[in-house]
Formats: C-alpha cells, structure tokens, sequence
C-alpha cells in the first residue's frame, strides 16, 4: 500500500519533520495530526508520502511539494480540504475515486457534496459534531466517517509538584492568539476573574506564528491589529497583579512542563467559533489537567467533563468564568477530573486506536459505528429530513 499524505496548499514552513513527531518543535493541531499520521502510518509497515507547499525533511517517510505529486503512483491519497475547490481536485480529478478529504474545519456542504457527487472516495472528519453538519447530504452515512485527530504522544502526567496544593494556583491557556480561538472571550473571562479577585495566575501559550511565519506584531504574540487593538487595551485595564505571563509558541516538551505547572487549563472559550475538534485541549488532558471551556462544537466529545462540569454553559462568557471560581473552591474535585480525562484520553484517543482506524478505513471497512442512524437533537432530524425529501438538491444549488 502506498499512501499520499498532502498538508495544506500553504502553511507555515518546518525545519524538520522529525522534530515535530518526536514533541521539539511547534506546530498547530491540523499540521501536526497529518505529519504524525504520516509518521504512524511509517510505523505500520506502509508507504508514505507528504506532500507540502515547501521543501520538508524527515528521515522516517519520503517528502516532497504538492506539484510534484504524480496521483498515478498512489493507491490512496489523504488530503487537506483545501486541496478541493468544489470543481477540481490539486493533484486532478483522474485520483478522486482513491482521495479522501480530511475536514478540519467546517467547509460549505457544497464542497462537500461536490466532492462525493464527482467520485471522491470519502470525507474524514475529526468529530462527530463535524459529520453531522453533513448529514443531509446523499451517501453521508456510508462516505462520511469520523476520525479524531492525533497529538503528540509526549504528552503525559509528570511530576512537578503539585499545582493543585499552590498557595496561588495558575491557570494556563493553550491557542493560537486571534479570534477565531476565542481571544475576545478570554479576555473577558480574566478581566472577569480579576474582577472577583481570585487567588490565580494566568499564563498564555501561544501564538499567531503557530500558523503563519512572521505574522504577529512587535509582541510576538497576535497579528499586529488584534496586539494594538485588543491585546495591550486589556492589559492596561488589568491589575497589576493579574497581569498574563506570555510563553510564546512552544514545543510539545516544553509546553508538557507548562502544563504539569498548571492547574487548570482553559481553551478556546468562544461559543462563535466552536471547535471542530480541538488538539490543545486533548494535550491537556494527556497530562491529567481538567480544561476549562465552552459547551459548543465538538467540546463536548473532547473534554472529559463527568467528575467536574468545567463546560460553560450558553453564550455568556461568565458562565466559564462561574465554573473557574466554583473549580477553585473544589480543588480536590477538580484534580480527580483531570485523572479521569487522563484516562479518558488515553482510552479513546490513543495514537494507535487511531492509526487503526485510518488503516481500516483504507482497507474499506466499516469504522462508524458510534455515528447515530437517525438526527439525536433537532438540528439533526432536520438535516435528516431535507436529505430524505432531497431537499438538498436545492440547498446545494444555493451553494450553502
């Protein structure tokens, strides 16, 4: 079997592949899933070739620019979403039939259905929240199937004492600093907790450079518009005391110290920008930390949330902030929770299960299960609704 891995049409450019399986350099959550799968599927025994916008290295798996790929030589091609425009496919319509599109993000249900309609083999998406957008679509049980993405395998518990014991607990954020992540309701979720006076530090890991080289501002930290506009008005409106600690874009090993620092983590709060799957928060995890965020997108499915409710609820960002300050009066709940989302993730997000599933998947075998049959919430009956009267046809027309 040989098997064509293609990143982006353009992304942030990487000194070494190796690098970044092995947890010592940065990369965003979609980058690094499809580099580690490559890496995976090495392992397994299968062929594996990346395909990038610019010259990349590995000493594990061959690697070469997206126009050199020649779809002839591959019995299977696992590619960015942005490589279908809705008509074309980048390495041409001749390989659809062996192509399978990996959503990150959500994508108009006509490219998706354009994709299927002219011969692409299947559509993978990284949550159950993600497929179901495309339920209403014709073949979606059989062509749409879900696979979580991969993180880093360094992330696990280690010892450095023991945050939750802190005089002054920290609470740590994981993102790429814009708005897409959430940055507006984080600030106002600290300004709030500031507020309310709480015994907490805050530290921010992150940056706009996680996904596009040089692109923030004087601080290192967001574009320069959001640095001017947003980033230094709230620190100027902050206490001295509750001013952020900023780490910066950091490696998979340095961001593990960071978080056995913590004692909490928070993600991407923004119920406007829901994630389709989210890698910062599964890190977390990994390493035994409950995640504070939002009830919306495939959150739910990611953060382990059954010991302690660290999910605000509704569009309000002081409900994450109510659930931080109830967290940091049950501090024993909380830390409980964090072993059992360890647990969690390494029950259902385990890089080998997943691996499995990807070979599985290329052999043509069923690996949905868990998707339900029919709609489980109104929004889904819906969807089922408009594909069985083929109401699509017309939706689809719209170009929604």
């Amino acid at each position: 079997m040989k098997v064509l891995i293609a990143l982006p049409l353009e992304h942030k450019s990487y000194h070494s592949l190796d690098d970044i399986i092995s947890g010592q350099a940065p990369v965003n959550g979609t980058d690094g899933s499809m580099i580690r799968l490559a890496g995976l599927l090495t392992k397994s025994g299968i062929e594996v070739c990346l395909s990038a916008a610019s010259p990349l290295f590995s000493c594990h798996f061959k690697s070469i620019n997206h126009g050199s790929v020649k779809a002839e030589e591959f019995d299977h091609l696992i590619v960015h979403q942005g490589h279908w425009n809705g008509t074309s496919l980048t390495f041409g319509n001749q390989a659809l039939p062996k192509t399978c599109l990996w959503l990150h993000l959500e994508a108009q249900k006509t490219l998706v259905y354009t994709f299927l309609c002219e011969g692409g083999r299947r559509v993978v998406c990284p949550s159950q929240y993600l497929a179901k957008w495309y339920r209403m679509l014709p073949g979606w049980q059989s062509r749409v199937v879900v696979i979580p993405n991969l993180y880093c395998p360094i992330f696990c518990p280690v010892s450095i004492g023991e945050p939750e014991k802190q005089t002054v607990p920290r609470l740590l954020f994981i993102g790429a600093l814009g708005l897409g992540k959430g940055l507006i309701e984080l600030t106002q979720i600290w300004s709030y907790l500031a507020q309310h006076q709480v015994a907490l530090e805050f530290a921010i890991a992150g940056s706009i450079n996680l996904y596009y080289d040089n692109a923030a501002g004087e601080a290192g930290l967001a574009e320069p518009t959001l640095e001017s506009t947003v980033i230094q008005p709230w620190l100027n409106s902050l206490p001295k005391n509750y001013q952020p600690k900023f780490l910066g874009s950091l490696s998979p090993s340095q961001l593990q110290t960071e978080i056995a620092k913590s004692w909490a983590v928070i993600v991407n709060p923004s119920p406007l920008h829901p994630e389709t799957f989210c890698i910062s928060a599964i890190e977390a995890e990994a390493c035994d930390r409950t995640v504070f965020s939002v009830r919306a997108g495939a959150l739910p499915e990611t953060i382990y949330h059954d010991q302690f409710n660290s999910l605000g609820e509704g569009n309000n960002f002081e409900a994450v902030g109510e659930r931080i300050i109830e967290g940091l009066s049950d501090k024993e709940r909380v830390a409980k929770n964090g072993r059992l989302s360890g647990e969690f993730v390494r029950r259902k997000f385990n890089s080998q299960v997943i691996c499995t599933l990807w070979i599985e998947m290329l052999s043509r075998q069923t690996i949905n299960p868990g998707l339900p049959r029919f709609g489980d919430s109104f929004q889904g009956l819906v969807r089922d609704l408009i594909r069985w009267s083929r109401l699509w046809k017309f939706i689809n027309r719209a170009g929604v």
